[in-house]
Parts: C-alpha cells; structure tokens; sequence
C-alpha cells in the first residue's frame, strides 16, 4: 500500500492493522415513474457494510458505473455530479480526520459522521435547521413541543434518512412512543409534528419514500380534565391560607385567575400589571392575534389583589406545570393537572353556572362554535351521570 492511499484507511488496533476503508456509487436496479433510478452509497469495511440513500434519482442509461458518475449531457448531470464530487470530498475529510487522530473508523460510524448536518439526506439534520429558522415566527410553547419531538426522534433513530421513512417506521416509532408511556394524543400530536416536516422537506423539493396524504396522525385532541366546583374551592382555600409556600402562591395565583378567566398560558405570560385597568384585562391574544378585553369578576380580581407580585414575576411554562404537581399532590387532587386544566375548568365552571355556549365562544376566542360544544357535551355528560342519585331514594 503506497503512501498517499493508507491516509484513507483505518486503524483498527493498536499494532498499526490497517484496513481499507471503502465507498462506492451505484444505482438500483428499480425504475420510479419518471424512469429515473435512485443513486445509494455504499460504505465497506472490515467485513461490514453500510448503504445510504441519498435522495437522488438519475437516468440510468447515463450511469457510468466505472466512473461512478453521470454522463455530463446535460446540466442537470452536472449539477448532480457536482454534489457526488461534495460527498466524496466530505468522506475524505472524515477519513483523514480520524486517520490522523488514530481512531478507529467502521462502515457504521463513518455513515453517522457522513449523515450529521446533511439535511437534504437525514430527516433530523433536516428537521433541526427548518425548527431554528421558523422559530422568530412560532410561539415559544410551539417551538418546545416541535423540539420535544425532535429529540424523541434523534433518541430512537438520529440516523433515519428521507428514503427511510415509510408507514412501517412510523408504526414502530408509534409503538416506541406508547412504550415510552407516551398518552395516544401525545403520539399523535409527535406524528403530526413529522408529518408537518415532511411536508416542508417535499415543498423543499426533496423526494420522499412515503405519500404525505396517507400519514394518518390520529386524534390529538385529549379528555379537557377540568377540576370540579369542591377541587376548585379546595385550590381557593390553600390559596388564600397562611401555611402555603410563598412561590406555590404564586403559582397557584395564576392558575386560579386563568380559572375565573379562561386565559391560555401563553396570554397570562405576556400580561403586566398595567394590563389590568377599570377591572377589566386587556391584551393581544397569542394564539389569534386579536385585540381582547375581559371583564375580571370578584373571585379574579380578589386574586390579584392577593398576591402583588401577581404579573410581575414570571415562571417557565415548564416550571409552572412541575409546580402544579406538586401543589395537587398536596391537596390529594388525583388528576393529571396541567396549566391548561384552567382554561377547561372556567369553561366547565360557566356552563354548569348557567352560561350560555355563544358566550363561551367569545370569551375563549374560538373561531369556530364546535370546539366550545365540546365543553356544553362535558357538563350534558356530567349531568346524565349525576341522574343516579335518584337511586339512593329507593
């Protein structure tokens, strides 16, 4: 072995064994509808073997499988030449770089350092670099639930590529999710949040092995838990106590005002204490954009007037729900009780005080009438069930 070729192999103990590393172009044996065929890499070493994807169809009758490259016809072979000649200089790199570091170089991670910030091949590269650029135009809640995913994805299979993503890995990584202890809705909402960067990467003008259409996401919609009238009043009285923490006050604060107020998390975050003016809050809602204004009743205003430091010092979101675990668990409140449980509890709380479902609308800010119904479906079940108390008369 002459000089100038050992560079590109590798160690593989400490008695300077060298083997050859190996890397080659080649096109499948398949046709797509355009006739085209897909361009794979395939990496050899040490009796291992590794095969890429690259997301590149080409004719084969312009394959030149000696030269491993296209024949330069056209500019669109050009282009494509150009980028296998990119790959070839990257592998190189990696070759050197761990050549002259003397580590050990397989098939298996010479394919992850290959795959690593290649977003037009690996889906997570991919999913990362679209995450940070639309992050100035999401709300920080969204940006942390698409980056929550994210990370579900890189932990089970960092090194997934375009080509890879078909229904029988999103089936797996569904299972993965509920083995996890993931609930249904939050696997949906993790299927949905791949599929919304799917639809990106093909807007992108990159081929995928799956049709969008077909992804089925499934419900993302959970059971709204809401806190019944004696839980709210038991979260009241703690409230108001002299024995609780100073920071679960706080806390607790604004979960009871989004209670008497239907306020998302997102909205009691951005609102001062010059928000709340002639009794009455007022402020630019997150999710619509709107310009709203909410009366504040006695229990909200009484609130406010509680804990001074009510819209003045802020906690993470996540800090608030951890919180909130621990304030339930001390109050022997057996729910899954969330910041937005509030939001449900003042909707509850309206109807079953008499409210009507037209006015809910408004004061939650849907567009849309059939997302309050379902609050209006809730108390109609609740009280269905409550007509067999009639039972204990007989």
């Amino acid at each position: 072995m002459i000089a100038s070729e050992r560079i590109f192999d590798t160690l593989v103990d400490t008695n300077k064994i060298y083997v050859s590393m190996k890397d080659k172009f080649t096109i499948r044996a398949y046709k797509n509808a355009d006739g085209k065929s897909p361009v794979s890499l395939h990496l050899t070493g040490d009796y291992k073997r590794e095969r890429i994807s690259l997301n590149i169809n080409v004719n084969p009758n312009e394959w030149d499988s000696k030269k491993q490259r296209l024949i330069p016809v056209t500019k669109e072979n050009q282009d494509i030449n150009l980028i296998l000649d990119n790959i070839k200089s990257k592998l190189t790199h990696i070759k050197t770089s761990y050549r002259l570091a003397d580590r050990v170089l397989t098939p298996e991670n010479l394919k992850k350092e290959f795959l690593s910030g290649m977003p037009r091949i690996r889906f997570t590269a991919f999913y990362k670099m679209m995450l940070e650029e639309e992050k100035v135009l999401m709300e920080i809640g969204s940006y942390n639930r698409y980056n929550s995913v994210l990370k579900k994805i890189i932990a089970y299979d960092d090194d997934v590529t375009f080509m890879d993503i078909n229904q029988n890995w999103l089936d797996k990584f569904r299972k993965h999710l509920r083995g996890m202890g993931n609930l249904n809705t939050t696997v949906s909402g993790n299927i949905g949040a791949i599929k919304k960067f799917l639809g990106l990467a093909q807007k992108a003008g990159i081929k995928l092995s799956i049709n969008i259409d077909e992804i089925k996401v499934g419900s993302t919609k959970g059971n709204r838990t809401s806190l019944t009238s004696h839980e709210l009043k038991r979260c009241a009285a703690y409230f108001y106590s002299d024995y609780i923490d100073p920071s679960y006050r706080l806390i607790l604060g604004y979960f009871l005002f989004s209670c008497m107020t239907g306020l998302r998390i997102s909205d009691i975050q951005q609102i001062n204490r010059k928000n709340l003016m002639d009794n009455y809050v007022s402020f630019v809602a997150k999710k619509s954009k709107k310009d709203q204004s909410i009366a504040m009743n006695l229990n909200a205003q009484k609130i406010v007037a509680h804990e001074p430091l009510l819209f003045e010092k802020k906690f993470a979101d996540q800090h608030i729900n951890d919180e909130l675990k621990k304030i339930m668990k001390n109050l022997k409140i057996h729910k899954k009780v969330t910041f937005h449980v509030a939001r449900h509890t003042f909707a509850t709380s309206f109807l079953r005080a008499g409210g009507q479902v037209e006015k809910l609308q408004r004061l939650l800010g849907h567009s849309d009438i059939k997302q309050t119904m379902i609050y209006a479906h809730i108390v109609q079940a609740d009280a269905n069930s409550e007509v067999f108390l009639l039972d204990s008369l007989f």
